[in-house]
């Protein structure tokens, strides 16, 4: 019988294994992970930028910027003192209209609500932006200078290895197949049938995180979706054209993930996406999963009034032709970087899928969700810059549970 089990070795379950132990003398914590390593998914399948909040709403996604401009002293402190890759190379966001950098204008506000400094976030003119990246194209710009290339995959390992210093125990390689609750706590039964007891259930466990809550029979007004983001390598001359991440302004806010940039790595390597195809599945990399089987998960509808929105399947199509074609996609980031040659990015770099809950009016949930039982905790949603924000949230998580005395 364990105090807590955490399903899921993603960042955040890592994060916060990390933080219970370290807090909490004497307690059992184990934590449940089907892969045999941590940060198998989304949590080592990403860009690889640690973010600053300039471009959050602090209504809408608050708590995401909160703990991404908590974290991030905890990050640098901590990439210095395990020797893991830090390199602030700053975002460039590029505004390709008026109305663009009207936008701009708001992030620098949303930056100072967020707490950043000042001096974090500036707007630059057209003739400022090309003194620092002369080859990008645009009528302004928000510069972020401490946006930070990262391995958040490295990050997780290493959060783990102090956990279990720490007396966490990772049981590694055994996907969960049904959850019971009793009045004395949690069942969790395994693949292979075990069975791990434990008072308190945390459920962070990414893309089948909304599946493991609706056995609990919480969270069924709530679907996801799936969308796989990939990007292709910007190889030869082209990988030289900027020193920066360099984003350009989402056109629709509500859709924000299928928006392209060009990405520096901690490594120097250089790639361009994403794409946000619609897959039917939390780890289909390649082809589109098991359809129908997700189409029939329910509730159906809440997917169903999604998919009739006509701005949202034009934004799929357009998705469908930058995966099937280089060339659209290349096309894409042209418009900020005019340089960029097609024949420079044919070699396909990362692949992630990020799982986004659907609400009844068919409508993508911009903020974190948590839903609790009388012995579990449900963490839904929780999506870019979550990985950024995962030390500060784990901390938000054990006040919560302190509060409600599971600690």
């Amino acid at each position: 019988m364990y105090d807590f089990a955490i399903i899921g070795g993603g960042i955040l379950g890592t994060a916060l294994a990390y933080q219970l132990s370290k807090e909490s003398d004497g307690t059992k914590i184990a934590v449940l992970e089907k892969e045999n390593e941590v940060a198998q998914h989304t949590s080592g399948r990403n860009t690889g930028v640690l973010h600053r909040p300039f471009y959050l709403d602090p209504e809408t996604k608050g708590k995401f910027a909160r703990c991404a401009q908590e974290s991030y002293g905890f990050w640098k402190e901590y990439a210095r003192a395990k020797g893991l890759p830090w390199k602030e190379v700053g975002t460039l966001e590029a505004a390709l209209d008026d109305i663009e950098y009207a936008r701009l204008k708001k992030y620098k506000d949303w930056s100072l609500q967020n707490g950043m400094a000042d001096e974090e976030a500036r707007l630059l003119s057209a003739e400022e932006v090309r003194t620092i990246e002369p080859k990008v194209r645009c009528v302004g710009a928000l510069l972020c200078s401490t946006d930070t290339a990262v391995d958040f995959g490295a990050f997780t390992r290493a959060l783990r290895d102090d956990a279990k210093q720490q007396g966490v125990q990772f049981i590694m390689g055994k996907a969960v197949n049904r959850v019971r609750e009793n009045h004395t706590g949690i069942e969790i039964e395994c693949g292979d049938g075990e069975i791990t007891r434990t008072r308190y259930l945390i459920n962070c466990a990414g893309g089948s995180a909304l599946k493991i809550a609706h056995w609990m029979g919480v969270a069924r007004d709530y679907a996801d979706l799936n969308f796989r983001g990939e990007y292709l390598i910007v190889g030869g001359a082209s990988a030289r054209l900027a020193s920066r991440n360099i984003y350009c302004v989402p056109r629709h806010s509500e859709f924000s993930f299928l928006d392209p940039h060009f990405v520096v790595r901690h490594d120097g390597r250089t790639e361009i996406g994403p794409t946000a195809v619609p897959v039917f599945g939390a780890y289909a990399y390649r082809g589109l999963g098991k359809v129908w089987s997700k189409i029939a998960e329910r509730p159906v509808i809440n997917k169903l009034r999604l998919c009739v929105n006509p701005e949202f399947l034009r934004l799929c199509a357009q998705e469908w032709r930058s995966v099937l074609s280089p060339r659209a996609m290349v096309s894409r980031v042209q418009k900020f970087l005019p340089d960029l040659r097609v024949e420079d990015c044919v070699t396909r770099g990362t692949a992630g899928v990020r799982a986004s809950l659907v609400d009844q009016k068919g409508q993508f949930v911009p903020e974190v969700v948590e839903v609790q039982t009388a012995h579990s905790l449900h963490i839904l949603n929780y999506n870019s810059p979550g990985a950024s924000g995962a030390p500060a949230y784990a901390k938000e998580i054990m006040r919560y549970l302190q509060k409600g005395d599971a600690v």
